[in-house]
């Protein structure tokens, strides 16, 4: 494996931990946070940490972010409310079973997205890959007894969460567009500064009509870890591994974020280590192994 596509997994491994604690904080503080408002503050608070690092390239290369500015914010759009913020909405109705299980068909809708805006196919052994590690996080999900799926009742939140989904994959997809003149830094920080922009609307009628952001200092602790790492440092090794190894390949971190979060709630919240656990590790990273196969975009 090339060392480039080496230091890329090792991103997206690192990428999904991070991403997995997001996770674990959006179900703690559901009925604290508001979605749109954590969404705005978490992408703004990413903005502030990320312009020194970013900022003088931003400003050198405008000129090619305001050429195709429609393309960057809607980008935006589809990554933080969309993306983002839709997640945070989606907990207040449905499970985070139910979340679990919908967003496990995320690399699937990924690949097909792929496949009808640039024509790209994954191999036999990519294929099978992306159904072991499906199988793998629903072993998760249903704690190794298939009738628990069953008995889950879908609601409005789970709609949501489809949406979320698919602008997630979409936002991936469509990052192939963006030039190679555009650095990740730059990307990161354009992507931050215009969905800060465009959730601030719905940030502001959500705290008037539904509910404003509480102030203390778990909230503000809170805000700080998913603007700094998940914002600024995972969301940008994301867009850096899907540059390197192409969308279908990244969508891997679906089921690590699966994994990693499972992890978390054994470690942090004081879950159980149960056999099926252990079946499901083993089926993810094989199914990892899999989708790993072939070449990525910058080979071909």
């Amino acid at each position: 494996m090339p060392r480039s596509n080496t230091t890329s997994y090792l991103m997206l491994v690192m990428a999904a931990l991070i991403f997995a604690s997001n996770h674990v904080i959006g179900r703690h503080l559901n009925e604290v946070l508001p979605p749109f408002g954590t969404a705005f503050w978490r992408f703004a608070i990413g903005a502030i940490v990320t312009l020194p690092f970013a900022g003088l390239a931003f400003i050198r290369n405008w000129y090619l972010i305001r050429a195709k500015f429609w393309f960057y914010l809607f980008l935006s759009l589809l990554f933080v409310p969309l993306g983002n913020g839709l997640i945070y909405l989606s907990y207040h109705w449905t499970t985070a079973t139910n979340g679990g299980v919908v967003t496990t068909v995320q690399p699937a809708v990924t690949v097909i997205l792929s496949a009808i805006i640039f024509s790209d196919l994954i191999n036999k052994k990519q294929g099978i890959g992306l159904i072991i590690a499906t199988i793998g996080v629903i072993v998760i999900l249903s704690k190794g007894n298939l009738e628990n799926l069953l008995d889950l009742q879908f609601n409005i939140g789970d709609l949501t969460l489809i949406l979320a989904m698919f602008s997630a994959s979409l936002y991936n997809v469509l990052l192939r567009k963006v030039p190679k003149e555009i650095t990740i830094p730059v990307l990161l920080f354009t992507v931050q500064i215009l969905g800060t922009l465009v959730s601030l609307p719905i940030y502001l009628v959500e705290t008037y009509f539904f509910r404003p952001m509480p102030v203390n200092g778990e909230i503000i602790l809170t805000l700080l870890w998913i603007g700094i790492a998940v914002t600024s440092i995972a969301v940008g090794m994301n867009n850096a591994v899907v540059r390197n190894l192409g969308a279908n390949k990244a969508s891997i971190s679906n089921y690590l974020r699966s994994l990693f979060t499972a992890l978390l709630a054994i470690l942090l919240i004081g879950e159980i280590f149960e056999i099926y656990h252990g079946i499901a590790f083993i089926l993810v990273i094989s199914g990892i192994w899999l989708l790993s196969m072939g070449r990525s975009i910058n080979e071909n």
